[in-house]
Order: C-alpha cells, then structure tokens, then sequence
C-alpha cells in the first residue's frame, strides 16, 4: 500500500514537472521581455531575503513577511506585463501544473499521516504476537523490523496506562537492542523505580551501565549488583559481573573474589568455565602487582644540608635499567627535613600498562628540586641510582649527596 501511494505522488510530480519544463522550453525561445526580467529581479530579491536571514538581519517572522509582500508585488507586476506578452504560455497549462505540485504535497502529507497511523496502529495490534515471538524464540534473533515495531506497541502501551516495571524493563531491553541507550536509560530507571527488587531489572540495568563504561555507570553498576547478590549471593550472572566491574575499576581483590565464587558456583562443565578461569589469573597477576611495594628511606648529606632549596620537593621514582626513561611509579612531595621514607607500588604508576610489576628490576632514584618539575634542572640535589630485584617486600635507602647540572 505504502509504495503504491508514493508511487502515485511521483508520478503526479513528474506530470507537474513535465509542463513546467514545456513551459520554460517555450519561455526561453521568445526574445527577452519584460516579464523575465521582472521575474529574475524577483528570484534575485527572493535570494536575498533568504541570505539576509541567514546572516540574522531578519527574523523568522520578518522573513515570511517580506516574503509576502514580495510575492503580492510580483503578481500584481505580472498581470499587467502579461498583458504585453504576445507568446505567454496559457494559463490553461500553468495552473494545472500548480493544481497537480500541491494535490501531491497535500496527498503525500494526509496518506502519509495515515500511513503512520496505520503502523502504530498494527504495533498495538501486534503486540502480544510480538512479545511472544521477541521473547519466547531461542533460536533466532528477533528481526529488526519486529524489535521496531514490538518498542512501539510497548510505548503505546506505556503511555497509555503508565506501565509496570515488567513491561518498563521489556521497553529497556528492546531499545538496548536497537541501540537507543537514552530510551532504555529512562526506561530501566522507571522500572527500577516500580520494582527495585526484581532481578531482571537489577541485572538488565547494570549490564547496560557496564557496557556504556563510565566512572559513574560503573559506580551504579556496583551498587545494583550488590543488591542483587544480597537476594542471591551465588547468581551466577551477578557474580560474573561484579567481578568485570571491580576489573574495570581496579578493585582486584573484589575481582578475584567475585570470579573464584563463579567458578565455584557454576562447576568445570559450564562452557564459560575457560574464560572466568583466564580471567581470574590475569586480575590474580593484578592484584600480586600491587602487593609489590618498595619502602624507599632517602637522606641528605651534611655536606649538602646547607643548599637544600626552599620550598624543595622530593622525586623518588622507580624505572627499568634498561629500556625507556619513562618512571614505572614515581612520588612527589614537599620536603623539609630528613630522612624521608615513601613507599612506592603500582599505585603510583604514571601509565596504566608500564608499572613496577611488570618490571624484573627496579633502578631506584631520588631527587630533590626547587622547581617542582622532575626534569633535571641546573642546582638540582640527587642520590647514587640503585638497581635491586623486584620483590614483594623490599627495602632501600638513598643518601642525596650531590648537585647535579642541566
């Protein structure tokens, strides 16, 4: 039906644009009259009012008024030039033209309303088809065209009786499908709102907050899950996610704890048993990175104490012996006695994928600065660089006993 409609408007502008164009053949085989050059001065005015409003020296309102002042002008002009014209076209042809340009806009605009209406129309038919074929196949994917039309029937639905959260949740879901995060935002916080206890929306709306990977969506993400597990503390679902959040976050320990439960809970046949274990090793190597801390005691030498600057601040800073300058984890602070103890870990790495654990050495280093910048400048106080092997619990001391130059 639909492109049979559009169908009959394109021909019905074809015909329009067939007569027009006869009539500008005729027009251009004449000698100039003045009735083209009243009508380029009127196309030329037409294109500066447009320009003008472009540029913001009209408004909207002043536009439509000059516009009609302009149009007024131009016929009154031409009914009178006409009347000089020996081989004007025949009214006869130009209106018909017309007739036909606005009965296809004003077809096309009420059909295609109709249209429209048409399909909400079949949505809200449809809908419980639709919701039986969305939700209970297994075997195939919904098509895109039902996920269309199954969230429209369910916006009808929602806008009509409010909704419940099932079906708030249902509306989520479906937008997710089609990628319209916006609309399943605001739908899992109405359903969220109605059942704040139902797990399909717990688990639903944390997935999605993951997948979009914010600070704040993870936060949320982290509050949703552990109320979910606070009603089913072995839901495997919920657990595989806690601990992809606390990854994402860098909480390991959570991570470990959440995927080592998992694989309690869901046993070696599951299929997805591999992936949790790979990923609970690699957030294991994380968390054992971090445990790795350097305890650091710098000293100033007496012979130096004299050209401590004012305000110094202390860099000590850990890099590998060989390879890149770039500090695996580093520590700034402002000093103004000694000695001076700082413990240094991952977490003070400058990059998040060059740390201390990575490393099999580690080339300690102290510094102290007047210009609170860990470049070498001219005046700076520095110690003796040590190099020691990457252990859980190691110890150095650093005594600060020379000036360096730029």
């Amino acid at each position: 039906m639909n492109w049979m409609l559009l169908l009959g408007m394109a021909l019905l502008a074809l015909l329009a644009l067939t007569l027009i164009v006869v009539l500008g053949v005729r027009q251009r085989a004449e000698q100039r009259t003045r009735l083209d050059v009243n009508r380029e001065l009127y196309e030329q005015r037409k294109q500066e009012l447009a320009q003008e409003f472009a540029d913001g020296l009209l408004s909207e309102k002043a536009l439509q008024a000059a516009e009609r002042e302009l149009d007024k002008r131009f016929v009154s002009e031409n009914a009178e030039l006409e009347k000089l014209e020996e081989h004007k076209i025949g009214k006869g042809i130009v209106w018909p033209a017309v007739l036909i340009v606005v009965g296809a806009v004003v077809g096309y605009s009420l059909f295609g309303s109709w249209s429209q209406q048409s399909y909400a129309d079949r949505a809200r038919m449809e809908l419980p088809r639709l919701a039986q074929e969305v939700l209970n196949n297994q075997q195939a994917a919904p098509s895109q065209e039902d996920l269309e039309l199954f969230a429209l029937g369910l916006r009808q639905r929602l806008q009509e009786d409010g909704g419940d959260g099932l079906t708030w949740m249902l509306y989520a879901r479906t937008a997710t499908a089609l990628q319209r995060y916006e609309h399943a935002i605001e739908a899992y916080q109405h359903a969220y709102k109605l059942e704040p206890t139902r797990p399909g929306v717990l688990l639903g709306y944390a997935q999605l907050l993951i997948n979009l990977g914010g600070a704040e969506e993870l936060r949320q993400a982290a509050q949703l899950l552990s109320e979910l597990m606070q009603q089913d503390p072995q839901n495997i679902d919920a657990l595989s996610l806690t601990g992809a959040v606390a990854y994402q976050r860098g909480d390991w320990q959570q991570a470990v704890q959440a995927w080592q439960l998992l694989l309690q809970v869901m046993g070696e046949s599951d299929p997805r048993y591999a992936a949790v274990a790979e990923a609970l090793n690699d957030a294991k190597a994380q968390l054992e990175g971090t445990q790795q801390q350097l305890q650091v005691t710098v000293e100033l030498a007496q012979s130096l104490r004299n050209q401590l600057p004012e305000g110094a601040t202390l860099f000590v800073f850990v890099k590998a012996p060989e390879g890149p300058g770039m500090p695996a984890a580093v520590v700034r602070q402002p000093v103004e006695s000694f000695p001076v103890t700082v413990m240094l870990s991952d977490a003070q790495a400058m990059l998040p994928d060059f740390k201390m654990s990575q490393l099999q050495q580690w080339q300690v280093e102290a510094r102290i600065s007047a210009d609170e910048r860990i470049d070498i400048a001219t005046g700076d106080l520095g110690a003796m660089p040590q190099v020691l092997p990457a252990s859980a619990d190691a110890r150095v001391t650093l005594i600060v006993d020379k000036v360096l130059v730029e």
